[in-house]
């Protein structure tokens, strides 16, 4: 990505404070977590000190705005060191969810909430076995709210849940409340690549309980909202893909066999030079959709789904390739590289597969 000089500041100190406060092996000392704690409080705290929530929250809200690309180099950084943190849950989707569809007061009331760091928060879609946003059955009935939903991120840890639910009019929109309201159940687990998510029961939440979304435009500031989230998301498999691809290299460059560096055969030079390719393009198709969000482009949702079905087979590949090119040592507890391999296949699940937004691009398009 081409950041300017203040990005490129922006990058190099959180990449230097992940590498420093957020190594690897804190992801791993989540496994003797319970399911509930998604990530270290202080890791957030310092997060928060460092201005991350704030990063593209409009100056009028006190937020930094400091553009999608920006975040987008953060999100990188967050992923080279697999940071488990609510910057996706809270930061990206919730208060987005929030700014694009909650009315002047409902922002004013929550906004600096979540900016602050005082609470975090979270967004429940997912209803079935896959990522289908159309397909949203929790619904309002006499004014209480029922329903499931399914793979919501930092659930365990989340002060409010913003969920994606049909009104008593029969419209989609977006009820907030407490993660502690009346009848709110959430039930944590532990995901393959140590991230948790959570399942959330509602069994007639109470309307006095619930704040409904009043923007001008729910609807399409729900799309907006997923559509952000996803780029972001792709950013950091991006960040993962790379920091897997060097870790790559360098083993190639060290081990050897026969007495000759595994780097030397041309056959792996090959697998390595298809994996940069690919890695380049899809990197390419990320930095197209993060530009095109900070210039409030069009053409949006289609450059959205290009990034996210990329990055979805480039980091799929990568990590594939990763642990075969590391032999067996690739899956065990001693190396990250099988980490890696499990933040692909999550994360090619999170927001769409690479099927699901194929077929989006292709209607977006007019195929």
């Amino acid at each position: 990505m081409i950041l300017n000089e203040e990005q490129a500041m922006l990058r190099e100190t959180v990449a230097q404070f992940f590498t420093e406060k957020a190594p690897i092996s804190e992801l791993r000392s989540l496994a003797g977590a319970g399911d509930e704690q998604s990530y270290d409080d202080q890791l957030w705290s310092e997060m928060v000190e460092l201005g991350l929530p704030g990063i593209t929250v409009p100056e009028a809200h006190d937020g930094l705005e400091f553009g999608w690309m920006g975040l987008g180099a953060i999100a990188q950084e967050a992923g080279r060191c697999l940071v488990a943190s609510p910057l996706l849950s809270s930061v990206v989707l919730a208060q987005n969810l929030l700014l694009n569809c909650g009315s002047d007061a409902q922002i004013a009331t929550y906004l600096p909430l979540f900016v602050s760091g005082e609470a975090t928060a979270t967004v429940a879609l997912d209803e079935g076995r896959f990522f289908n946003p159309d397909a949203v059955t929790t619904s309002e009935a006499s004014g209480a709210l029922s329903g499931q939903k399914d793979r919501v991120l930092d659930a365990g840890q989340s002060a409010y849940v913003f969920c994606i639910a049909k009104q008593a009019s029969g419209e989609r929109g977006v009820a907030l409340f407490a993660s502690s309201a009346e009848g709110v159940s959430i039930e944590s687990r532990r995901m393959m690549d140590l991230h948790s998510a959570g399942s959330i029961r509602l069994d007639g939440v109470p309307a006095a309980d619930i704040v409904w979304l009043t923007g001008d435009d729910v609807e399409g500031g729900i799309q907006q909202t997923f559509d952000q989230a996803t780029i972001v998301l792709a950013a950091e498999m991006m960040g993962s893909a790379r920091e897997v691809l060097e870790r790559t290299l360098a083993y190639l460059g060290e081990r050897e066999q026969f007495d000759v560096k595994l780097g030397t055969f041309q056959a792996l030079q090959h697998r390595c030079a298809h994996m940069y390719c690919e890695l380049e393009l899809a990197e390419s198709a990320v930095s197209a959709a993060l530009t095109a969000l900070d210039h409030a482009a069009p053409n949006v949702s289609p450059l959205a789904s290009s990034a996210k079905a990329l990055a979805n087979d480039c980091f799929t590949l990568i990590s594939s390739e990763a642990v075969q090119l590391h032999g067996g040592m690739g899956v065990t507890e001693e190396m990250d590289i099988g980490l890696f391999l499990k933040r692909s296949r999550v994360c090619n699940q999170l927001l769409g597969s690479s099927s699901y937004h194929r077929d989006r691009y292709a209607r977006l398009t007019g195929f």
